[in-house]
């Protein structure tokens, strides 16, 4: 499920930075003193998060609207912000047209009680369950994410896994005071261990 560089997302970023500066802390993770592609991949279990959510089917050059439109939302109804901004994405860009792409942006935020679905272009609320994901930290411009989905596929290959669901990347940096070459991304995707016919687990 490779995507094209989410050079618009800059925009989407510094907007969220200076909304969620002002209402939680948001500490940068990953190896933030190397530089360069990825070069190591990880395993874990992610915990749980409820987050708003807007889904928006539609080239990645209009994320940073939507993410106005979904920041501006959580700000209007007083929802605490309470880590980075992520986003998932259901489509490959190689595969399919721009104009029909489907993502989701997705806000941590305090439980906000009842659960409310996912509209197209509406804000929602999602309870995230755990997930076993695949993962690597990226380091550097988001115009080198590709590298990191590489290394990714190339890993789950080598080692006898299987994607079982679309990738999601973390933005730990603010890219208003981070420079380019050091902004951290985390990639996940989720995986499973292959099942080869005749051996038992």
């Amino acid at each position: 499920m490779i995507r094209k560089p989410l050079i618009a997302g800059l925009l989407a970023l510094a907007v969220i930075a200076m909304v969620a500066g002002a209402a939680a802390e948001i500490k940068e993770a990953g190896p933030a003193d190397e530089e360069g592609p990825p070069t190591r991949v990880l395993l874990k279990r992610t915990e749980p998060r409820s987050v708003a959510a807007m889904r928006h089917t539609g080239p990645f050059d209009e994320i940073p609207a939507t993410v106005m439109r979904l920041v501006g939302l959580i700000a209007m109804e007083g929802y605490a912000m309470t880590g980075p901004l992520m986003a998932i994405y259901y489509d490959n860009s190689e595969e399919v047209p721009d104009e029909e792409l489907t993502w989701e942006i997705w806000m941590p935020v305090a439980y906000p009680g009842l659960m409310k679905s996912v509209e197209e272009d509406e804000m929602g609320f999602r309870h995230i369950d755990p997930m076993f994901v695949a993962y690597t930290y990226h380091i550097g411009s988001y115009d080198d994410l590709p590298a990191a989905y590489n290394l990714l596929i190339e890993w789950a290959e080598r080692n006898q896994y299987k994607m079982v669901g679309p990738p999601v990347e973390v933005y730990w940096s603010d890219p208003m005071t981070v420079p380019e070459e050091k902004l951290v991304t985390e990639v996940w995707f989720p995986v499973e261990e292959k099942r080869i016919p005749g051996i038992a687990k």
